[in-house]
């Protein structure tokens, strides 16, 4: 067979040859297979085995094995775990003396007398202020009138018209499986009225007697609708004739801060109480002035804001003086103080301005500061304490009395009247105490009352810092250049000064210099050699903490607030997706939302209720008029056509779908907006739900 048979040969056989070494390998496997042992006859791979194995296993691990584990039992390798630590021996040792002859002092105590070095006085640590919080608000305040007859523009405009009352749908009573359950004897619940089954109705409670609810008439009887009291959160003008009070629109920042006292205390403590010459008076924290510096940082990185140089700071005329001669000359009186006096101090907590119907209490405390008293901490202590002991576990809480809560600025307790005499206070604060040294007797006295001081053996933990800085264009004619602006972003920083112990403002009260450390001694020559007047001794006599850490970013509030109402969800399919009910929502879920802007042509907040809003909406709005609240007299107001313009923007809605356990509820609804400056805000209906009622006359429309 020559080479062209052999490729042809090839060519035409190839794929039989492939086939025949195909079938020859698969002959081999198999008969390679059959050669195998099977897996069932390997009696450690039977099944049940395998099973009775692991029943063995699963019981050997329940077992308790804690004896082995701890003494080793069976295996002579491991060893005990068991602690040889002997109790007894260990006590014994306690019970021992050390050796303290290398903590022998080198001068001891002689009956009467002192040997050795005399103790002198030294300069006490001054902490800086701490956990500074700031809030931007903006309210209407009431100011003084220039004029013997003032007037406003809220007093002009005709009463507001009668509201027509909605028609309630009735509503079904759904009955309970069990009798005499926690719903009336027969097991009935009532579903329908949200009001009554959330708490919201009666006295006090903020709802159900906003507009011709049971208690107090609110006005609908008479010519004139007046706002109810009941929510009337802010300061109430008393009207006297020397001030009438008229309303304007303010926009600031709130700052409130707190001063570690009790450790400053405890360091004046330490470093002045074994010295020669103590006295109470001067030689505990007296505080004596405050600075307020600003810092913008808009567009600034966190870094930036974080590492701020000295040059970026500007310290704020807003301080104690100049803020006494605006609220002597330009407001009408002082809103009642909700913090005690325990932890306060008139140096520090500047006093809160006289807002109208808005509620105060959110940016006048600090969350570090207590609400009650040490009086009434120590007294409520007592009584728990007295509780225990007779073995009675319940414990009365702050209003579960009988005693009636009122608001802020209610009559109830300290009313906004009796701090109009704070106005006298506040101009005499605002003078500076070097003046008050040169009249006469007069600081003599004001020296012997610091003298006359007691101790305090029990002083607060914090004392509170209050300061504020308002946008204005001018005060008593000047321009003020350095005014906070809307749109930019800033950050503060705050510091505090005491009397110096050690050189006080008062010539009468310097210790004697034998009595002074040596590096006291040379600081208080050095500032003896700077007095000229004694203006110069009360700006030397001042010790100054360092400046706190700056607050978190704030700018001054917008001009618009809005709460959310009632949230409707839409028309819902439910879908039966791999066993799991899927909703799908047909159509876009709406919301009804209160928008209220402050006008300043009214100085007052108008409030509009607008209906039907989806997700990529505007709370612009429109309307025929607006009932709006004198916040002077509370009489409702009717306003002219308003046209409301907002950037405000609703990103989401979320929310208001039926409750499967009754027709009546919905679930809670979100909304989620897109702020007119920028920012994220989240509001939901519960939260809102108070604010919404009232800006809405919801109690007065029967909803």
């Amino acid at each position: 067979m020559d080479t062209d048979k052999i490729k042809d040969f090839l060519v035409y056989n190839f794929e039989k040859m492939i086939l025949v070494a195909v079938i020859g390998a698969s002959v081999f496997l198999i008969y390679s297979g059959y050669q195998q042992p099977l897996f069932t006859d390997d009696p450690t791979h039977d099944p049940d085995k395998l099973k009775q194995t692991a029943n063995q296993v699963k019981l050997d691990i329940d077992e308790d094995h804690n004896s082995f584990v701890i003494d080793g039992e069976g295996d002579d390798e491991r060893v005990s775990r068991r602690p040889a630590f002997d109790i007894v021996a260990a006590t014994d040792r306690s019970a021992t003396g050390v050796d303290d002859s290398s903590y022998r002092p080198l001068n001891k105590w002689v009956a009467g007398s002192q040997s050795g070095k005399k103790i002198r006085r030294r300069d006490p640590r001054i902490t800086p202020p701490e956990s500074l919080v700031v809030t931007a608000v903006a309210s209407v305040i009431s100011i003084k009138a220039t004029d013997p007859e003032p007037t406003y523009a809220l007093m002009e405009l005709e009463p507001a018209d009668e509201l027509e009352k909605v028609e309630k749908k009735p509503r079904r009573k759904k009955r309970n499986r069990s009798r005499g359950g926690a719903f009336g004897e027969e097991g009935e619940e009532d579903m329908g009225d949200m009001s009554d089954m959330l708490g919201m109705s009666g006295p006090g409670s903020g709802f159900g007697e906003m507009f011709g609810g049971e208690g107090e008439a609110t006005g609908s009887s008479g010519p004139t609708r007046t706002f109810n009291k009941e929510f009337d959160f802010g300061y109430r003008p008393m009207g006297e004739e020397e001030a009438k009070p008229i309303p304007t629109f303010g926009r600031y920042i709130v700052g409130a801060a707190v001063v570690p006292y009790k450790k400053i205390y405890d360091d004046y403590a330490l470093q002045l109480s074994d010295s020669s010459g103590y006295t109470v008076g001067r030689d505990t924290p007296t505080f004596c002035d405050m600075q307020i510096r600003r810092a913008d940082v808009t567009g600034k990185t966190a870094d930036e804001i974080k590492n701020l140089k000295e040059e970026d700071w500007i310290q704020l005329r807003w301080d104690r003086k100049l803020l006494t001669e605006l609220a002597a000359r330009k407001w009408s009186g002082f809103a009642p103080e909700i913090v005690p006096d325990d932890y306060r101090d008139d140096a520090l907590s500047l006093w809160l301005p006289p807002v109208l119907l808005d509620d105060y209490r959110s940016y006048a405390s600090h969350p570090l500061i207590p609400e009650l008293s040490r009086s009434d901490l120590e007294r409520q202590q007592e009584l728990l304490e007295q509780s225990q002991d007779k073995g009675i576990q319940e414990f009365k809480f702050e209003g579960d009395d009988d005693t009636e809560l009122t608001a802020p600025g209610g009559r109830g307790g300290t009313s906004g009247g009796s701090m109009g005499s704070m106005g006298d206070m506040g101009a005499m604060g605002g003078m500076d105490m070097g003046d008050m040294e040169g009249m006469g007797d007069f600081g003599m006295d004001m020296g012997m009352a610091m003298m006359g001081r007691s101790l305090d053996p029990n002083p607060p933990e914090y004392k509170l810092v209050r300061f504020y800085d308002f946008y204005t264009e001018e005060m008593y004619g000047a321009k003020l250049a350095d005014s906070a602006q809307p749109g930019r972003v800033y950050v503060y920083s705050i510091r505090y000064a005491v009397d110096d112990p050690n050189f006080p403002r008062f010539p009468t009260l310097q210790p004697k210099l034998n009595t002074l450390d040596p590096e006291v001694v040379t600081r208080v020559r050095d500032l003896q050699s700077k007095v000229k007047t004694l203006e110069d001794r009360t700006r030397l006599s001042k010790r100054w903490s360092d400046w706190s850490e700056p607050s978190a970013p704030v700018s001054l509030p917008v001009s618009e607030e809005y709460y959310v109402g009632p949230i409707e969800s839409g028309t819902m399919n439910f879908w039966q997706v791999g066993g799991k009910e899927v909703a799908y929502q047909r159509d876009a879920p709406e919301v009804t939302m209160a928008t209220c802007n402050f006008d300043a042509a009214f100085d007052a907040k108008v409030p509009v209720r607008v209906e039907k809003l989806f997700e990529g909406a505007v709370l612009s709005a429109k309307a025929e008029h607006a009932d709006v609240v004198d916040p002077i007299t509370l009489e409702v107001k009717k306003t002219p056509p308003v046209d409301y313009d907002s950037q405000t923007t609703i990103v989401d809605i979320d929310g208001g779908v039926p409750l499967k356990i009754t027709e009546d509820l919905t679930e809670p609804g979100m909304v989620l907006l897109f702020g007119e400056d920028g920012s994220l805000h989240l509001n939901d209906d519960i939260s809102d739900m108070e604010m919404y009622r009232i800006n809405t006359y919801a109690d007065e429309r029967g909803e």
